[in-house]
């Protein structure tokens, strides 16, 4: 018996040792909470400034709100801590909380409780009045004003007339098919020369070979107009597109086309060669490969232009005879 209340004894001395430990290193650590006001209106949103000072190797756990504090006291916000060292070594560990009460009166905001080891601390009550709209009673009651039109901003506007805009270019689009295909006509019309595409070309070679570019040391300005004759015919002769494509590139398109003279291919083929070795490497040719190449161009276009042979039993014009030549080879092309 004796023996059971002398531990008896040392459970209690023991107990009080740690309470009284406790004590002493709760009395260095202090929370505390701060409105930013304690008498605002209906509606506003007031700051609640949460403050914990702690020694450097203590630990004090700041509550994180998941609901509002009560059914009239609504938490709006919330945001993180914020930690400040101080000369003394000691943390100011500061957090912010917006809340907002939506009816008159008197209201306590609650102790808020932040966890220290197996205590809880407490912060004091916090008493704050929520003050009604005043009311001028020496004026009328008026009516309650409706809302205001905010003006329609370009963001608003611009999806609708955008597609106003498109809708009105499909039925334009579709008119237009509709209208071709009833009057037989061809819904694309493909540039046609108004003369032979020989024609031009010898025009175009005469002009260039007047112009003596290469004699002036104009030599990439030479054979970037002579190039550029050589694909206006064979965009006109053949329907072969040239513009904005490389040399290999119109050549593989000859070559799957109706044009079968393999002399004249390796004719035109050495000319873009050349001209490409002047325009992109900076090669300087020598004379002779200057005026060989300005041959070699119209030998190139005399041995590949269009021969209509006229036949005075045809009532055809002989335009028309190479219009339906010349529509043949772009088929063709259209189907390689």
């Amino acid at each position: 018996m004796s023996k059971i209340k002398i531990t008896y004894k040392y459970l209690v001395l023991l107990l009080l040792v740690v309470l009284t430990v406790l004590q002493l290193k709760a009395q260095n650590v202090t929370v505390n909470a701060k409105l930013d006001t304690n008498q605002f209106l209906i509606g506003d949103q007031v700051g609640v400034e949460l403050q914990v000072k702690q020694p450097l190797k203590e630990f004090v756990g700041i509550p994180n709100f998941e609901k509002n504090f009560d059914s009239e006291i609504e938490i709006i916000d919330q945001t993180t801590n914020d930690t400040t060292l101080l000369e003394s070594g000691e943390y100011i560990i500061k957090k912010n909380v917006t809340i907002s009460v939506f009816d008159s009166g008197y209201y306590a905001l609650p102790p808020i409780p932040f966890l220290y080891y197996s205590d809880t601390l407490r912060t004091d009550t916090l008493i704050f009045k929520v003050n009604a709209l005043p009311v001028d009673t020496t004026k009328a009651i008026k009516d309650i004003k409706m809302p205001y039109e905010a003006p329609l901003s370009f963001a608003e506007v611009y999806p609708w007339a955008g597609g106003g805009l498109l809708l009105a270019l499909v039925i334009f689009i579709v008119i237009y098919v509709i209208r071709k295909i009833k009057r037989k006509e061809p819904i694309i019309k493909r540039f046609k020369p108004r003369e032979p595409a020989h024609i031009i070309a010898y025009r175009d070679l005469d002009k260039l070979k007047n112009d003596k570019l290469w004699q002036q040391d104009k030599i990439k300005d030479y054979y970037t107009v002579l190039t550029d004759i050589l694909r206006m015919y064979l965009w006109n002769r053949y329907a072969i597109r040239t513009l904005e494509r490389t040399s290999e590139e119109i050549l593989q398109s000859l070559q799957v086309s109706d044009f079968n003279d393999d002399e004249s291919f390796e004719t035109l083929k050495e000319i873009f060669h050349l001209s490409d070795l002047v325009k992109f490497a900076k090669y300087k040719p020598v004379a002779d490969q200057h005026e060989k190449c300005m041959m070699d161009a119209y030998k190139f276009v005399d041995k590949t232009k269009l021969i209509i042979e006229e036949n005075p039993d045809d009532s055809k014009t002989e335009s028309d005879k190479q219009t339906k030549t010349e529509s043949k080879a772009i088929k063709e092309e259209n189907k390689s």
